[in-house]
């Protein structure tokens, strides 16, 4: 069973401008709205789970990697926060599942979902992560190629 993130953990991007790299370098870490996240992105997070800090390259630590992001199909109208992390449970909990059990050793399934703000500005997608089961850094991708 996929373990769910604060779904209102989007709701503080509303209120800012997107942020923009930290350097020229396409190797140093880069710091973006965690809705501008993208599959087998590596990142960590501040505590408020609405910036990414996306690794410059998954052998840097980080806390999750991004394994699936797809759009919710639960229509125009926010569908509540219930609706949403029902949705985002089996579909992650399926993405997980597929990766095998010895790629998922080790593992946790956890989700971010849209806000009833963040739903109202567009934000549709569900992003399924993987973090270590014990709260450690990972270092390495943990999503094999072509997942």
């Amino acid at each position: 069973m996929a373990h769910r993130l604060p779904a209102t953990l989007l709701t503080a991007l509303l209120a800012g401008a997107a942020l923009t790299a930290c350097t020229a370098s396409p190797d140093a870490p880069r710091m973006v709205p965690i809705t501008e996240l993208s599959a087998g992105d590596c990142f960590s997070s501040n505590a408020a789970q609405t910036v990414a800090t996306i690794a410059g390259s998954c052998d840097t630590p980080h806390l999750y990697q991004v394994l699936s992001i797809t759009p919710s199909e639960l229509g125009e109208d926010f569908p509540g926060e219930a609706a949403l992390t029902a949705e985002a449970d089996a579909r992650c909990a399926a993405d997980f599942a597929g990766l095998g059990s010895d790629a998922t050793a080790g593992l946790t399934a956890l989700h971010l979902v849209p806000s009833e703000a963040s739903w109202a500005e567009g934000d549709r997608d569900l992003a399924c992560l993987v973090a270590s089961s014990d709260g450690e850094e990972l270092t390495g991708s943990q999503v094999p190629a072509g997942s």
